[in-house]
């Protein structure tokens, strides 16, 4: 079985639980992840919450990122918050971004003039996450802006997903260049952020709360690494035919017998792998792409769309063309 990595509910969902509970039942989340601090949520859910949300409202992610608290990210809100510097506010959202969500990864450089940070989502399976991307980076800044009590300004934002037909949410809140279609999700910011004290920073707090993030941070780590690793070298490669053990461990330069052993300590095999990563592909393009099903037959590794349309069949008791024809009915789509 693949290991699920989850997001953590923390404050987050307990204040903004009108917007998200609507959509609760169409994806399968059980009404607590609104009530309850302790809740993990799968982290394709998660995601997919946040763009059912998002086709109510397209500016959803920037609204709510721009309205987060230090509470709504529990325990590494309130870290951030207490650090004795900005750069140390960043190192621990680097460092601990696992203790809140599993599937992303928050980084930070420092080049001249110029500070950037970046997010993303570590799931190459996961094609549709436009609001989760917008969330975090709006979200970024606000607590910047709250940490140093500071109208931080960035310099430029990227985005990895298309231009939405309405950028006027994003001029508003970032009053900058705002570029889409770039190879990641990230702030540049004015490199003198870095030297503005903070509000409330407290030492003696910040040393107490960085032993139990680390333990946190222990347990939420997969071991090493591994998975996303493995899903994304075969996510990468499927395109070009489905990529073989020996193909994957060359690609992470490993042995096959390494690999093999590595896999096996987490219980993963890699064929059925092969297969899982197959059928979120299939589902992201089937509900977020104009390809027809001979191209996501071809790019699922498929030498013949008979072959993807009876594996499809298995996986989900549906055709592809009824699946992608349920998928845009009425109320649904971004």
């Amino acid at each position: 079985m693949r290991p699920v990595r989850t997001v953590v509910s923390e404050d987050f969902f307990r204040r903004f639980k009108t917007i998200f509970a609507p959509h609760l039942a169409t994806l399968g989340i059980d009404l607590p992840l609104l009530e309850r601090a302790d809740i993990e949520i799968p982290g394709e859910q998660y995601i997919a919450l946040w763009e059912a949300a998002g086709s109510a409202n397209p500016s959803v992610g920037l609204e709510l990122g721009s309205q987060t608290e230090a509470g709504d990210f529990g325990a590494l809100g309130h870290a951030m918050h207490c650090a004795p510097s900005v750069e140390q506010m960043l190192l621990t959202l680097h460092t601990y971004i696992v203790v809140f969500a599993q599937e992303s990864r928050v980084d930070y450089s420092h080049a001249g003039r110029l500070l950037r940070i970046t997010y993303q989502v570590t799931d190459n399976t996961v094609l549709s996450r436009r609001q989760d991307a917008e969330f975090a980076i709006a979200a970024i800044l606000r607590q910047l802006q709250l940490i140093t009590a500071s109208p931080v300004r960035p310099l430029r934002v990227d985005f990895e997903h298309a231009r939405p037909a309405d950028v006027a949410v994003h001029k508003q809140l970032f009053q900058c260049p705002v570029h889409f279609n770039q190879p990641g999700n990230s702030l540049s910011l004015p490199a003198e952020v870095l030297e503005l004290p903070v509000r409330q920073g407290n030492e003696r707090l910040f040393k107490a709360l960085a032993p139990y993030l680390e333990r946190e941070r222990e347990q939420r780590s997969v071991s090493d690494e591994l998975l996303p690793q493995v899903t994304r070298m075969i996510a990468l490669g499927m395109a070009s035919g489905v990529p073989s053990l020996d193909e994957v461990s060359a690609r992470m330069g490993l042995s096959r017998r390494t690999l093999q052993r590595r896999l096996k300590e987490q219980e993963i095999e890699f064929s059925v792998l092969v297969e899982e990563v197959r059928r979120d592909l299939a589902v992201g393009y089937l509900n977020h792409s104009d390809f027809s099903m001979t191209q996501i037959s071809l790019l699922l590794g498929y030498a013949e769309s008979g072959s993807f349309t009876r594996a499809f069949r298995r996986w989900t008791g549906q055709s592809p063309q009824q699946f992608r024809q349920a998928g845009r009915g009425p109320g649904t789509g971004c």
